[in-house]
């Protein structure tokens, strides 16, 4: 015998149907706000991203074939944590991309028993903003003053990286003298942007008179 449903219960139902349709309308406005992971605009897959990166190591004249490749989505957490506590989660989300790219298909290449490799940053949105190239200590280069290293750098900023130079502040140097070369890190801050005392940076390294090097992050 069926069981009729009585008015307490119809009642119940009822509270439910309210409770759900509430939360429902706060949750959907403010879901992408409450978590910036949910707004992520992944126009780029990571096989495209491989490509792209894979793309820009051949214009380096960098030879890939005995290299494994492996790829990790990543972020850097305390950024994302600082965005969220000095700006709040809102004003966060509307800065991780303009300017602070954040999100990143992360691709690596490695090859056994020898240090030498190479990572490449491309952003879900199919962006630049990372590339390291490792060596060893001894390895041989060039041993460039200050002035042409610089030189090298800002060149790659401007064509490799269609980076507007006048945009940019100029903030330090550093050098490094290895056993048969010496190698430069430059860094500039983006002009008018500031969260707080982080400004947003941006890195090239020269290892000899090669780029060896390219990031850009909170500071």
């Amino acid at each position: 015998m069926e069981a009729q449903l009585e008015k307490k219960d119809l009642g119940f139902i009822g509270i439910c149907l309210l409770i759900t349709i509430v939360c429902l309308a706060i949750g959907i406005p403010y879901f992408y706000q409450a978590f910036p992971e949910a707004s992520i605009d992944f126009r780029v897959t990571r096989e495209e991203a491989q490509e792209q990166a894979t793309a820009f190591l051949a214009t380096r004249n960098i030879d890939l074939s005995e290299y494994r490749h492996s790829a990790i989505f990543r972020h850097h957490d305390p950024t994302k944590t600082f965005l969220e506590r000095e700006l709040g989660l809102q004003k966060a989300t509307e800065t991780i991309g303009q300017p602070v790219q954040l999100w990143r298909w992360s691709n690596r290449w490695s090859k056994e028993l020898t240090k030498e490799e190479y990572q490449v940053d491309i952003t879900t949105t199919g962006k630049l903003v990372g590339f390291k190239r490792e060596i060893a200590e001894e390895a041989a280069g060039a041993s460039l003053d200050e002035s042409a290293a610089r030189d090298l750098a800002e060149s790659f900023l401007t064509t490799a990286l269609n980076r507007d130079l006048t945009n940019l502040d100029f903030v330090e140097a550093e050098s490094r003298e290895h056993p048969n070369r010496i190698d430069h890190t430059f860094s500039w801050a983006l002009r008018e942007f500031a969260v707080g005392e982080a400004t947003y940076r941006f890195y090239v390294t020269i290892q000899g008179d090669q780029i060896g090097g390219f990031d850009e992050k909170l500071k």
